[in-house]
C-alpha cells in the first residue's frame, strides 16, 4: 500500500446550465409550458416519471 501524499493535482471544471425554452409544450410530452402558472398543474404520468 502506497501511504505518500499525491504532490500534483489535475484541475476539473464542469459547468451546469439551466434555461427555458419558448415552447408551448414541453419537450417530451404533450403538456403546456406555461411560465408563472401554479406548481404542479402542468404535469402528466411522462413529467412526473411514473412507471406504465
Amino acid at each position: 500500500m502506497n501511504t505518500t501524499t499525491p504532490t500534483t493535482y489535475e484541475p476539473v471544471i464542469g459547468l451546469e446550465v439551466h434555461l427555458q425554452f419558448k415552447t408551448a409544450t414541453k419537450i417530451f410530452c404533450g403538456c403546456a409550458n406555461i411560465f408563472g402558472s401554479e406548481p404542479n398543474t402542468n404535469v402528466c404520468p411522462v413529467c412526473l416519471g411514473l412507471p406504465g
